[in-house]
């Protein structure tokens, strides 16, 4: 498999990775929300027991692995910012529904046979609060690639216009090209100009070009 094939691959396994937590997320909330028990205290019970399902370390790992493969390593594809906000907004639902079932599980007490302890509360809740950290990291981390400019993409092979990556270096400037000859214009013909005249000749007025700048000639000879 060659860089090109692996470059293509890019935004599939970044698709793929958002789906597997798109779907834990939906199989979770619906085990909380529909699953069997009493209406309340069944709730809190599938709360407790789901709780850690929804705040999960692996959730913000994942999404931010799936961001990085479309925006930092190599030149983004055409959906690399699409592919941001819907991880953005995966993550943020598995943190809402997430922070729900932590406090819905503060109130649960446990079964006649197992009871709850003070003690696995106060931990899972100090376990809660970590992982909601590295959700709000992840969150800015988002919302950080949002903020810069719209990348350079590539579509069908073609580069489009955009500003992830490095700047493109400006084109560097070149001798100018010599002017071509120019062809078809009219040139006057060269007219040396009269010769001086001689002693004891008249000067022979001039004639075409030089006529009606040359003085006139002077001497004893010269007509009036």
């Amino acid at each position: 498999m060659n860089h090109a094939e692996t470059q293509r691959l890019r935004e599939p396994a970044a698709w793929a990775l958002i789906g597997f937590v798109a779907v834990g997320l939906a199989v979770t909330a619906t085990r909380v929300l529909f699953g069997a028990g009493t209406l309340v205290e069944g709730l809190r019970a599938r709360a407790y027991s789901a709780q850690a399902d929804l705040l999960h370390v692996m959730t913000p790992f994942l999404l931010v692995v799936a961001v990085l493969l479309v925006t930092h390593l190599g030149r983004p594809p055409a959906r690399s910012r699409l592919v941001t906000r819907v991880a953005l907004a995966v993550l943020g639902a598995q943190a809402l529904a997430g922070l729900g079932a932590a406090l819905a599980a503060l109130t649960y007490k446990g079964g006649a046979f197992a009871p709850v302890s003070e003690g696995a509360r106060v931990q899972q809740t100090v376990l809660n609060i970590t992982v909601l950290g590295l959700f709000a990291l992840a969150a800015y981390f988002f919302l950080i690639v949002l903020a810069v400019p719209h990348p350079p993409t590539v579509t069908r092979g073609r580069v489009a216009e955009g500003a992830y990556g490095p700047p493109q270096p400006p084109p560097q400037p070149g001798p100018m090209p010599a002017a071509p000859p120019v062809t078809g214009a009219y040139r006057a013909p060269h007219v040396p100009p009269p010769a001086p005249p001689t002693a004891g000749h008249a000067a022979v007025p001039p004639t075409g070009a030089y006529a009606a700048s040359a003085p006139p000639p002077q001497g004893p000879g010269a007509p009036r």
